[in-house]
């Protein structure tokens, strides 16, 4: 099947449109950028002058709040070697599963001890799509004594540790507290904030969709309502995304669904604004540039040996995005989306063609490779078709304004 088919049924778009969507995109990211830098001064600033970091209670790994000098909350760090199956994770209900239940670890389908590469993979992914519901995550180095370091007779190093650097949000409540506000007082969401909050969720569905994501609960989806003035929503612990295969795919016992389809706002079609931005982004350039830089970042913190996860990671991606165009194409509901069979998208590196077709003027030949569960316990079936892009990938200003450089 030819992808032009399906461009076909929205609005055509120019290869300069595409271009300036994708320098849109990247122009967005290094404003984003910039921000974040000067947040992340403040906070080295603070840690040099003696205002250290506290480990947050709640979770299963070991984050801290990071302060300003004025005591306020400016981020949330998560260093890498204190993630839930980490050699120096503080928490002891995961010490004591480690030691005592190993064959329980996570989650087959994501490679361990990651999380801090999905945090800030899941801020670009956002980013890129300029619908900025993920809070400016990065991937830093702090050092401090109020992180847990391995100790030798009491003895330990304050060293700097890599991990995920998230913006704090100020005045945010969870989605449960914010929900069973509105539910007892219907007349504290107005028509007004109510539209503007679909639009915002919808947003999040679009990104929890393209990285994957089925660990959003009513404690990581964040809204800050104040009534007559503001309403926003922040998508946070992105830390179990970014699969190297599709969940339902690894587990005959356990159901993975997106839980945000299940609520009112979900079961309503994409706002028509939204659905038309996000199609004009979603050209090849575009994937190939996100693509790109997701790949940089998940191969900066894993062995060499694991690379073929990362394109694993990448073919996953790939599948949702399709399903992304062809839903939004369709112009169905988030709920709809959610119900789509999955599928996986290869380069055409890849996979072997017994003819294949002339190089000049592709950018590949995909391979979308249609995983079908009969039922949530039955084995999965795969197909193969052939999907082919003829526009040729146009070279982009590169956007490496990174603490971290990927």
């Amino acid at each position: 099947m030819s992808a032009n088919s399906s461009l076909s049924q929205v609005e055509p778009e120019t290869d300069s449109s595409s271009i300036y969507d994708l320098t849109s995109s990247l122009e967005h990211r290094k404003k984003v950028d910039d921000e974040f830098q000067l947040v992340f001064r403040k906070a080295q600033d603070a840690i040099n002058k003696g205002i250290q970091p506290s480990l947050i209670p709640e979770g299963s790994s070991g984050s801290y709040f990071v302060y300003g000098l004025e005591g306020e909350i400016l981020g949330v760090f998560k260093p890498k070697d204190e993630e839930p199956f980490a050699s120096l994770n503080p928490k002891w209900p995961k010490f004591f599963q480690r030691m005592l239940c190993f064959c329980c670890f996570g989650r087959a389908c994501l490679i361990p001890n990651t999380g801090y590469l999905s945090e800030a993979a899941a801020s670009i992914v956002s980013e890129m799509l300029q619908l900025d519901v993920v809070p400016t995550t990065r991937i830093v180095k702090l050092a401090s004594p109020s992180f847990f370091y391995s100790r030798f007779f009491g003895h330990y190093d304050v060293r700097p540790k890599e991990g995920s650097f998230q913006l704090y949000v100020n005045g945010y409540e969870s989605g449960n507290t914010v929900f069973a506000r509105w539910n007892y007082d219907k007349n504290l969401l107005s028509e007004e904030e109510e539209a503007k909050f679909q639009l915002l969720f919808q947003k999040m569905c679009i990104v929890d969709y393209v990285i994957r994501n089925t660990d959003r609960h009513m404690d990581n989806l964040l809204v800050r309502h104040v009534p007559g003035h503001e309403i926003n929503l922040a998508a946070i612990d992105n830390g179990l995304a970014f699969p190297v295969r599709h969940p339902e795919c690894t587990s005959r016992f356990r159901s993975f669904p997106f839980r945000w389809s299940n609520l009112p706002w979900a079961q309503a079609e994409f706002d028509q604004t939204l659905r038309r931005h996000v199609l004009s982004l979603l050209t090849p350039q575009f994937v190939h540039r996100l693509c790109v830089d997701l790949k940089k970042l998940f191969r900066h913190g894993i062995a060499s040996s694991n690379y073929m996860l990362v394109n694993s990671q990448l073919r996953v991606v790939r599948g949702q995005i399709w399903n992304l165009r062809q839903a939004l194409i369709a112009n169905e509901s988030p709920c709809d989306m959610a119900r789509r069979d999955p599928i996986i998208v290869s380069r055409s590196s890849d996979i072997e063609m017994r003819n294949p077709p002339p190089h000049r003027g592709m950018i590949g030949l995909l391979s979308s490779r249609l995983a079908t569960p009969t039922s949530n316990y039955a084995e999965v079936t795969t197909t193969k078709t052939a999907i082919e892009f003829v526009e040729e990938p146009k070279k982009v200003p590169e956007d490496d304004n990174l603490l971290i450089n990927f």
